[in-house]
């Protein structure tokens, strides 16, 4: 009996020294003269799958998806306290699942600068790219150039013509006038312009503009 006994007290203090180190104290239960220990077993970590970032390419004001599956494995309810770092944000969410239950977890993002982010989430990692957004070239201002670019062309001929000597004094009252007929019909294109949605039409109206000038101006020089 009094060897039974020593037993008994050498694994009790062997499980108190086990509990101080892990830093579990055990609960004792006294029955019939054998004292029973009964060390309190921690739940399981849950178990992840299913980690997903969708789409891992956007463009700067869109949104990605990230979403993962957690599941309790355990026979007891439990709080975990979900770790997730996207660039260099950081932040804990704390997600309570029931005994055995699984959950679907998402996050919608929407990143507010243009480059690639990292994703860590309780061990799970990716990674997405977000690019800036390329403006689309206006029509209207493609236009407008040209036709600046075709007046600097008449301005230059004129210029020309006046340094060589020639007496063109009615002729250039006759070119300004056509000139400013030809002002006026820009002025009306540029304010029916916008209804116009092929860029093809833009181009022909400018063409024919500094056609109908190049001609005019090649029948006064020869005259």
């Amino acid at each position: 009996m009094n060897n039974r006994r020593r037993q008994v007290s050498t694994i009790v203090i062997a499980l108190l020294m086990a509990g101080l180190v892990i830093g579990v104290v055990p609960t004792c239960y006294a029955k019939d003269e054998t004292d029973v220990f009964i060390l309190p077993v921690p739940p399981l970590p849950p178990f992840f799958s299913d980690f997903n970032i969708t789409p891992t390419e956007i463009e700067l004001g869109d949104y990605i998806i990230i979403s993962f599956v957690i599941e309790n494995t355990n026979n007891q309810s439990i709080t975990w306290l979900s770790a997730n770092q996207i660039g260099d944000i950081t932040q804990i969410i704390a997600i309570e699942l029931e005994n055995y239950e699984s959950k679907n977890i998402w996050y919608r993002i929407i990143p507010h600068a243009a480059g690639e982010y990292d994703v860590w989430i309780d061990g799970m990692t990716g990674s997405f790219n977000v690019t800036s957004i390329t403006p689309e070239p206006d029509p209207l201002e493609e236009l407008k150039e040209d036709i600046t670019q075709a007046f600097n062309i008449i301005d230059g001929v004129v210029a020309e013509i006046i340094v060589d000597g020639h007496e063109l004094g009615g002729r250039v009252d006759v070119l300004e006038t056509h000139s400013t007929e030809v002002i006026e019909q820009i002025e009306y294109l540029e304010n029916e312009i916008s209804r116009l949605q092929n860029t093809i039409v833009y181009a022909c109206i400018a063409t024919a503009i500094i056609a109908i000038l190049g001609y005019f101006l090649l029948i006064k020089k020869v005259r």
